[in-house]
């Protein structure tokens, strides 16, 4: 018998989960991408396990669960980049943590008062896992490869030309499966981050107040992330100098030893935003496709949960 033939379109996160799942199910997987894996939306995250941007549904929170139960075994190997994470989330005022979010971050206590930065008078501490994206997508692009799975580098502009005639197609392009596939839902949510030295912080510090909001730093392997705003509907790929400055500066008043790291990078990327993840089959130009995109700022977070359900429709397909 011939080995069932899938062809996945694109090599972020969401992508590649799909194809390790599915060359684990015995298809002969090949990814299509115009990007390199390091210079997908994915490798310019974080990034942290949190369902941002995204729909409230009992989905989600079933893809979320088991997507943190996968990361807990790639956790074991040292080369996956990923830990759990202290996180303290302020606000000011009456801020209060998100009821629906809560769930996502346990264990979870009320910030000390010690703990919290001049200015701010609310706070909680979680434990987040914590993805270092330049260590966890070359990860998941050699568990591709291992599982015999092919990298073809290529634009694709309609779906018939993404593999040949019968064989199946898993969209997952991110905020290019808008186009791809004629969905106008889609829209950009520009964040940028500026990567800085780190002093030897090892707390993330979230922060969901003023027009920077939300300010994200995020103590990764090497480096530090200090990362935001969410600008919705926004599309622009080059850095903003303004912004940056006026994050770093944010940034060192929250935590000072960020005042003298040195600047290692910088980068802008778009979260594909929809108003529901999109995870269902259809059928077009005759092509049977399995879609996975929309995401939001949850990637991450979902990825295994959804590469399974994925791989459920595509096992479907007669």
């Amino acid at each position: 018998m011939s080995v069932p033939q899938v062809v996945v379109v694109g090599a972020g996160v969401i992508g590649l989960s799909c194809a390790v799942v599915l060359s684990g199910r015995g298809f002969s997987v090949t990814v299509v991408t115009r990007d390199g894996v390091s210079e997908t939306g994915s490798s310019v995250a974080a990034a942290l396990w949190a369902p941002t941007l995204m729909e409230r549904s009992e989905r989600v929170r079933r893809w979320a669960d088991l997507t943190l139960a996968e990361l807990r075994v790639h956790a074991t190997d040292a080369d996956a980049g990923i830990r759990e994470q202290s996180a303290l989330t302020i606000g000011t005022g009456t801020w209060e943590p998100d009821p629906w979010m809560r769930s996502f971050a346990a264990p979870l206590r009320t910030a000390d008062a010690r703990e919290l930065p001049e200015g701010y008078s609310a706070g909680v501490v979680s434990s987040i896992p914590l993805f270092d994206t330049s260590r966890y997508l070359p990860w998941l692009a050699a568990r591709c490869r291992a599982g015999g799975v092919v990298f073809d580098e290529r634009e694709v502009h309609a779906v018939r030309d993404a593999a040949p005639e019968g064989v199946p197609v898993v969209i997952a392009a991110g905020l290019g499966a808008g186009a791809l596939v004629g969905d106008d839902s889609m829209r950009p949510v520009r964040g940028q981050v500026v990567r800085l030295s780190n002093p030897g912080l090892s707390r993330t510090v979230m922060v969901h107040d003023g027009s920077l909001a939300p300010l994200f730093i995020v103590p990764r392997f090497d480096d530090v992330v200090v990362g935001g705003p969410s600008q919705d509907g926004v599309w622009d790929p080059e850095p903003d100098a303004a912004l940056e400055d006026a994050m770093l500066a944010r940034a060192g008043r929250l935590v000072p030893a960020l005042t003298d790291a040195e600047v290692l990078g910088r980068g802008v990327g778009h979260r594909p935003a929809r108003p529901t993840v999109r995870v269902e089959r259809e059928t077009i130009d005759g092509t049977e496709v399995v879609h996975c995109y929309g995401h939001g700022g949850a990637g991450v977070a979902l990825a295994w949960g959804c590469a399974l359900d994925v791989a459920d429709l595509v096992g479907a397909i007669r």
